[in-house]
């Protein structure tokens, strides 16, 4: 998540409809970025799943299969309409709330994002369940808390964005660190 939010090209921040915006749209950075965001997605929903046994653990496959279509949209129409733009057909920028602003897209986007952040819920408290109180026990509370926030961020400026990308990779360590440390104490105890 970090790689998108830090690498995300942001010229798009004052509208999309700017030279800038079709900068930011046509940058090979946009695709890289949106890649990784959704690959990021992926991978936090697989984790969910893994770590909880409830009928929830499919909230977080069925997250990522609602917002996926999203991210492909915004990745790579975008990525067309800003090259396009730039070539010299700044018209073709009207396009952008068309792509942006579906309220089909956007309700699956929402609604998916929300599943994503249940599924993390569940899954840090079946953890806890799972772990003796502790440090261990609260590993994935925090990137819980984070994903939670997932929705909102979008509506930061930029450097609040990308300070929720590092939150969000710092947490993403700690979970990595201590549910690690939860296996090397099991397998001491041997």
């Amino acid at each position: 998540m970090a790689v998108y939010l830090l690498l995300r090209p942001y010229g798009d921040a004052d509208g999309g409809d700017t030279l800038a915006a079709a900068e930011a749209f046509s940058s090979p950075l946009w695709i890289v970025s949106h890649l990784a965001g959704a690959a990021s997605l992926v991978v936090l929903a697989a984790l969910w799943s893994l770590l909880t046994t409830s009928p929830l653990r499919w909230a977080g496959p069925v997250g990522a299969a609602l917002v996926l279509p999203y991210y492909g949209a915004e990745a790579f129409a975008l990525h067309e309409i800003g090259s396009r733009a730039l070539e010299g057909d700044p018209g073709v920028l009207d396009l952008v709330p068309a792509v942006r602003d579906n309220p089909t897209a956007m309700a699956l986007f929402a609604v998916g994002l929300i599943a994503l952040a249940v599924a993390g819920v569940v899954a840090a408290l079946s953890w806890r369940r799972l772990h003796q109180p502790g440090r261990v026990a609260v590993a994935f509370v925090p990137l819980a808390v984070i994903a939670t926030l997932f929705l909102p961020q979008f509506f930061l400026p930029p450097s609040g964005r990308m300070a929720y990308g590092l939150a969000f990779a710092v947490a993403a360590v700690y979970a990595a660190i201590t549910a690690a440390s939860a296996g090397d104490a099991r397998q001491g105890r041997g």
